[in-house]
């Protein structure tokens, strides 16, 4: 389903009736309701109007699932900021049980029986039970119950409490346009590990070069989104925003914009080999320029004003942010053999994208539409299989009356092209969800793992390695399963998939996804060194999530991956080649 609401009003209101829905449950009401609370969560982000609007209009009676008790809730929260149900039960609910569903495979059931049985209601409390043995006196508990649950605690603990990619670019081009608004810098980047496209972001650091600091600082602490200000000072700056992000301000003199890019961009690994390297050379790099030694303060710098220039002084090629991570792109840029990377521009089509003949929003003709409007050749819809039922996979029949929409939207969208698709799911057992016939009224099939994720290394792996061996299965999608900060990727031998990968010619995903981004950035960098073949894609299930391609882009240029690695480079007439018989 779609991850990103339109809206902070409406991310909001979502969370609380999720959370509603958590309480209920809890608390052992009818389970209708608490459905109906969750159903409700989900149709709020799905929107592309703010709740404000509808709800000034009457119109919230119009949001699937929201009937008057549900109306008068969102009413309620966005006047005063609290809901009343929302009051009632977090009273009439321990507060550690919500603590307890924030354990994967705890849900409101589970809590609510580990609760009244062992009077079970912090995380440290739940992982002494299941230390030692407790757990399985519980009626369907056993042993492996116990040892899933001590895993996911330890997981959990393990989250890094960063935020997402997606969220630090959006917090970023806020402030950024909040600055521009006011004072209108004439060089304004953003930084640190969000220009780096690192998966999650601890803070934003905003580079600005200008002549006068102050009435940018000022303009800084005053934007409408700070919660508060750490640090106010005449050239840097810092605050916080929505979720706990720091956002960092440094305003610099505009001759040492270039050097003072290279400083706050990063990665502190790449600057301490890019100053040991200058040290080598008998020059002293820094924030405000590159230097000969003893010369910083009083001496006019080599090179300061742009990065190219920096990194010339320095004898080495430019090197792409994305590629700062010391991970031997330095010794490349030295030696001129930094790889060509694959740019957002050269993508061809998207091959993981979803309709609302499963769990997209949007029809056939929306999607293939946006995707036309992005300049793309083509558009693989990959609506799932049957057998994820909550997202209401396909069955024949539905396949073949899919087909015939995509084959009109064709005739009218002329050369564009709507390839038929499907992301089928690869069973527990091994077995793919379709048979060969039906998988054969596909132009594109991605197989995915979506369930038993806790099965043991050798059998996820098995499982996956049989799906590429399967010669209607073109790709592998989201290939370990990781959901970043929420779910671990799942026990599989990567390096086996990767080689198969290679052997069957079946491409591995570059999900661009912003929660999942899988492959990572270090196995897009192993897929390379052996020849595996890559394709980008959005996994979009809105017509707005298509611009997730530019995650998938970013995370394989952190791989190091070249135009020639990634499948949906391709023309259209050269891709369906090589889906016949993978290429």
């Amino acid at each position: 389903m779609p991850r990103v609401s339109l809206t902070h009003d409406n991310e909001q209101v979502a969370a609380v009736l999720e959370e509603i829905g958590d309480l209920s449950d809890l608390k052992g009401e009818n389970p209708f309701r608490a459905v109906t609370f969750r159903a409700a969560a989900r149709a709020i982000r799905d929107l592309r109007e703010p709740l404000r609007v509808l709800m000034e209009q009457k119109r919230l009676s119009e949001i699937p699932k929201v009937g008057p008790a549900i109306a008068e809730a969102i009413e309620q929260l966005l006047t005063t900021g609290t809901a009343k149900r929302h009051e009632e039960l977090k009273a009439q609910v321990p507060p550690g049980l919500l603590m307890l569903l924030r354990v994967p495979g705890v849900g409101p059931a589970t809590a609510r029986t580990i609760h009244k049985t062992l009077g079970i209601t912090t995380i440290d409390e739940l992982e002494a039970a299941a230390k030692t043995g407790r757990l399985r006196t519980l009626p369907k508990f056993q042993a492996k119950t116990e040892e899933n649950i001590l895993k996911a605690i330890g997981s959990l603990r393990q989250r890094t409490g960063r935020a997402l990619v997606v969220d630090a670019r959006a917090a970023a081009a806020e402030m950024v346009a909040w600055l521009r608004e006011r004072c209108d810098p004439p060089q304004m980047v953003v930084a640190g590990s969000v220009r780096r496209w690192r998966e999650t972001i601890g803070d934003v650091d905003i580079v600005v070069a200008a002549d006068a600091a102050g009435p940018i600082m000022e303009a800084f602490v005053a934007a409408p989104g700070v919660e508060r200000v750490i640090a106010r000072g005449d050239t840097r700056s810092s605050v916080v925003v929505e979720r706990g992000l720091q956002l960092d301000l440094r305003v610099v003199p505009p001759a040492s914009y270039g050097a003072a890019l290279v400083y706050f961009t990063g990665s502190k690994a790449h600057n301490v080999h890019l100053r040991g390297l200058a040290l080598k050379k008998k020059l002293l790099l820094n924030e405000y320029g590159l230097y000969r030694v003893g010369e910083e303060k009083d001496g006019t710098p080599i090179a300061s004003r742009t990065e190219e220039d920096v990194y010339a002084a320095l004898g080495m090629d430019w090197i792409a942010p994305e590629l700062r991570e010391d991970r031997g792109e330095i010794e490349a840029a030295v030696a001129h053999e930094l790889p060509d990377l694959v740019e957002l521009g050269d993508i061809r089509g998207d091959l993981h994208a979803h309709t609302s003949w499963s769990d997209g929003r949007d029809t056939v003709a929306e999607m293939a539409e946006r995707a036309r409007g992005k300049g793309y050749e083509y558009i693989a819809l990959t609506d799932h299989s049957v057998a994820l039922g909550m997202t209401k996979g396909l069955t024949e029949d539905r396949i073949r009356a899919r087909n015939v929409e995509i084959e009109a939207v064709n005739r009218r969208l002329a050369p564009f092209r709507v390839l038929i698709g499907s992301e089928t799911d690869i069973r527990a057992s091994g077995k793919l969800d379709y048979d060969d016939r039906l998988l054969g009224m596909f132009e594109v099939v991605t197989a995915s793992v979506h369930s038993s994720f806790a099965q043991a290394r050798d059998v996820m792996t098995k499982r996956i390695l049989g799906a590429m061996e399967h010669p209607r299965v073109n790709a592998i999608s989201h290939p370990t399963g990781r959901l970043l900060e929420k779910r671990d990727a799942y026990e599989v031998d990567l390096e086996a998939v990767i080689q198969a990968a290679v052997r069957t010619k079946t491409r591995l995903e570059v999900n661009g996804g912003p929660e999942r981004l899988d492959l990572s950035d270090i196995a897009v960098r192993r897929a390379m060194e052996v020849g595996a073949m890559l394709v980008c894609n959005s996994d979009a299930h809105a017509i707005e999530e298509l611009d997730q391609m530019e995650y998938a882009v970013a995370t394989a240029r952190r791989g190091w991956a070249t135009k020639e690695s990634v499948q949906n480079t391709m023309a259209l007439t050269e891709l369906r080649r090589h889906l016949e018989g993978k290429g």
